[in-house]
């Protein structure tokens, strides 16, 4: 007796089951190749959120870094990194106040900013508003003790204006001066001169 009459399975049934059990071979393996990607899918997301996360801390500490105030500054006693927050002031801008206040000793004015090399004046009517000076900051020029060689370390006095200043001072009685009044006035000494220095002069 044959195999097929003994089942009752035909030639297209018994294709027709080989291709059933294909087809739920394939199911099983894609539907384990899915469970395997699922295991991997947390860790492979978490990376990325920890990326993005990371990008997104960045930008926002640029933001932080680029936001500009709008609060009064102090012009003596503002350190770079607050006048880096003033419009139209970089790090480089910044670092050229500090040191051009420190060489004047102070601002006695902030309209001694326009001194600053190169410092654009459009800048200056952008932030004019914010800036005041505590002349209580100003390093004061003891004109009875320094020498020629220290008064013209000065940005406002020249060489033949420390000597004339240093020179009068000796030819006074007392080899002092003690008041503005008592500066002598000659070619390199004019009133002009005394008034832009006043501000820094100390007569004890």
């Amino acid at each position: 007796m044959y195999w097929n009459k003994l089942f009752f399975v035909t030639q297209s049934e018994k294709r027709g089951t080989l291709l059933l059990l294909l087809l739920v071979f394939v199911l099983l393996g894609v539907r384990m190749l899915l469970a395997q990607q699922s295991v991997k899918t947390p860790h492979f997301t978490a990376e990325n959120n920890a990326v993005v996360n990371d990008s997104v801390s960045q930008q926002k500490i640029r933001v932080a870094k680029s936001i500009k105030t709008d609060q009064p500054v102090e012009l003596n006693t503002a350190d770079t990194t607050l006048l880096k927050q003033l419009r139209g002031i970089g790090s480089g801008y910044a670092k050229m106040i500090v040191n051009y206040r420190t060489r004047l000793g102070g601002f006695y004015s902030k309209e001694q900013l326009l001194e600053v090399y190169r410092f654009p004046a459009e800048t200056y009517a952008k932030i004019e508003h914010q800036l005041w000076v505590d002349t209580t900051y100003i390093q004061k020029i003891p004109i009875n003790q320094f020498t020629i060689d220290q008064l013209k370390r000065h940005p406002y006095i020249r060489y033949f204006q420390a000597k004339s200043l240093y020179d009068n001072r000796l030819n006074k009685p007392e080899q002092r001066y003690n008041a503005l009044d008592d500066l002598v006035e000659d070619r390199d000494v004019t009133p002009q001169f005394i008034a832009k220095i006043a501000p820094y002069l100390s007569f004890k």
